[in-house]
């Protein structure tokens, strides 16, 4: 069933509480909004509030580096148990030193659509950070510069490979600004996952959710 609540933005503080059901059954769920969604943090608040310190987390930043998101990330997960991050950053504008075995782990990969490359890094850095209890999640903060650089095309025939490096009630959620792509484009991303996470701003500092699952004929 479809879900809407209207929440605070960040600037006022979040009421995490209003996510939809979906998100706490280890679903792979498209978070799409009107310009980057990378502004209201909806993908690392969900894992702030679902994931546990036993936990793990992918993290693919396209819109800003692993440093600031990172930043980002554990001020909203100060008062919780949040999962360990790593990440891969292909926002370097030079190329950084790689860490696999530090407390944060960073692979560096020069574009956001050399594919083959973030796929390889992505399972690097799972089989370096084996999960012993608890889960891993996955995001990508946006996938709108991976599909600028390569295809709608290509990058739907990889996302099975890149979301089957979760663990099987580990989220998946990967961030769109639909405004920047066609519908075929939005609907064929959409056919990839289990639901689309509709966000909007509804009024100055507001947001608006409305899920919807692909189970669904009609999808917006």
């Amino acid at each position: 069933m479809a879900r809407s609540s209207s929440v605070p933005s960040l600037q006022d503080g979040w009421q995490r509480d209003t996510f939809p059901d979906a998100f706490s059954e280890g679903a792979t769920v498209l978070i799409a909004s009107a310009g980057n969604p990378v502004r209201y943090d909806v993908d690392l608040h969900a894992l702030c509030k679902y994931g546990d310190r036993t936990d793990q987390a992918l993290i693919v930043t396209t819109t800003e580096s692993a440093s600031a998101t990172l930043e980002t990330y554990e001020r909203h997960c100060a008062d919780t148990g949040n999962p360990a991050p790593s990440f891969v950053d292909t926002t370097a504008t030079q190329p950084s030193v790689e860490s696999l075995y530090g407390n944060t782990p960073v692979i560096y990969i020069p574009s956001p659509g050399d594919i083959e490359r973030l796929v390889l890094a992505l399972s690097d850095l799972s089989e370096n950070q084996p999960v012993t209890n608890g889960n891993r999640h996955l995001l990508i903060r946006s996938l709108t510069p991976i599909i600028t650089s390569t295809s709608t095309e290509r990058v739907c025939s990889i996302l099975d490979r890149i979301t089957g490096l979760r663990t099987k009630r580990g989220l998946s959620l990967l961030g769109l600004d639909y405004t920047a792509h066609d519908d075929e484009a939005v609907t064929a991303l959409a056919r990839q996952v289990d639901g689309v996470l509709w966000v909007t701003e509804s009024s100055p500092n507001r947001l608006e959710f409305e899920y919807r699952s692909t189970d669904r004929s009609v999808l917006y």
